[in-house]
């Protein structure tokens, strides 16, 4: 029988809303989040467990929500991290620390002949694909150590990382950490042993016996807090039947357990965050250039499609020249206003910008097959306007309002 889960005091969700939007908690770096969270811990993991399937490891280090999603996407992916490089050098690097004892040191040195006897090799030569004497090659190691120190799962003791990428004798010392052993997640078995990442995904609820209604519950619960928004075409078969007939009691258990609201349309369901919290979330919009432009270019395409372009309507699709004129449209009519590095750059650029910031946000996705640009119900979420009394020739800056609420 599932556990009652009681209502959140203002602590609780203070609490809950920490755990959902960091990687985990440290806690000689925010002591006071740290201790909330251990005050709290009982409740937190309670909710955690049964309505997204989360696990909360606490540890004397530090306390992490383990955050699954329903499925991947391209954005849920380390900002750091520019390349598919990158991200093999960080699986190489973790299973280098695997062999290391905690808080034993070792030299950039000792890494990078490591490195290079983990990393993928050649099929043909059998040599490794990486060579330390290519620049891109250290530049992505010098990413990848520089956001593990950000993360705390290499400690950087003496030295300088930037260093190494234009000089391949540079030398720094590392130390191993406890939080090393818990940056990834644990799985069932060895991964290896999965062939595909379906089994992967699936590997969490492989023992399960129950009916999959709990297994639907954990993923509507984690597309509404991990991602922008649950839109109804990308939905399971009856993932949108159960939002609407349990729409109350979600909304109810979500507004008592959270900070944020929720709100369910006829294409897409999603929750908003309180405008005095935006900024210290990560939410759309934010404080970047692309969001104004985002905004601005909202308000085109709902004056473009009034009766069509809104959170309640239907997709759109343009074709990429139809895009482009409406992007050249967005820029002549309220560009003016936007930072210095939208309002110079080539309308190509910014197109692609525009785009690639539309497709995180999952505004905007991509028919390769056809070739089009399908633009979200979502989008009509949120326009921007200038106030009354903006003077295009002052070019201030980005002063775009939101119509409604900001959506997480």
């Amino acid at each position: 029988m599932a556990s009652v889960i009681e209502k959140f005091d203002d602590e609780d969700r203070e609490a809950a809303l920490q755990l959902l939007e960091n990687y985990w908690i440290i806690r000689d770096k925010t002591p006071e989040i740290y201790q909330l969270i251990r005050r709290r811990e009982q409740a937190l993991r309670s909710y955690f467990a049964d309505k997204c399937g989360f696990q909360l490891m606490v540890n004397r280090q530090f306390i992490k929500l383990e955050k699954i999603p329903a499925k991947p996407a391209s954005w849920m992916g380390f900002a750091a991290l520019q390349q598919p490089r990158d991200y093999a050098l960080l699986c190489c690097l973790l299973a280098f620390l695997e062999a290391k004892n905690i808080d034993e040191q070792f030299l950039l040195s000792d890494l990078c002949e490591g490195l290079l006897a983990i990393y993928p090799q050649d099929e043909q030569t059998g040599e490794p694909k990486i060579s330390w004497e290519s620049y891109e090659c250290r530049k992505s190691l010098v990413r990848v150590l520089t956001m593990a120190c950000e993360y705390r799962f290499v400690t950087r003791v003496d030295g300088d990382i930037a260093g190494f990428m234009n000089n391949a004798d540079s030398e720094t010392l590392f130390e191993v950490p406890l939080m090393s052993r818990y940056f990834l997640r644990s799985y069932p078995k060895d991964l290896c042993q999965y062939s595909t990442l379906e089994e992967l995904l699936a590997s969490e609820y492989a023992d399960d016996n129950e009916l999959t209604g709990r297994v639907r519950k954990h993923r509507v619960y984690r597309e509404l807090y991990l991602t922008p928004g649950y839109e109804r075409c990308e939905a399971k078969e009856d993932d949108f039947l159960y939002l609407r007939n349990m729409r109350n009691r979600l909304r109810e258990d979500l507004e008592d357990h959270s900070l944020f609201k929720f709100e369910l349309y006829k294409d897409v369901a999603m929750l908003t965050v309180p405008g005095d919290r935006r900024f210290q979330l990560t939410a759309f919009p934010d404080r970047s250039g692309i969001s104004g432009v985002m905004l601005h270019f909202a308000a085109v395409v709902r004056n473009y499609r009034p009766a069509d372009m809104s959170v309640t309507g239907q997709e759109l699709t343009f074709t990429p020249v139809e895009f482009d004129r409406l992007v050249a449209k967005c820029r002549k009519s309220t560009g003016s206003g936007w930072t210095k590095e939208y309002r110079d750059m080539t309308l190509p650029r910014l197109t692609k910008e525009l785009l690639a910031a539309l497709v995180d946000w999952k505004m905007a996705r991509l028919n390769p097959e056809l070739g089009l640009i399908v633009l979200s119900p979502l989008l009509g979420r949120t326009i921007g306007v200038y106030p009354s009394d903006y003077n295009p020739e002052k070019k201030s800056g980005e002063t775009t309002e939101t119509s409604d609420e900001q959506h997480e």
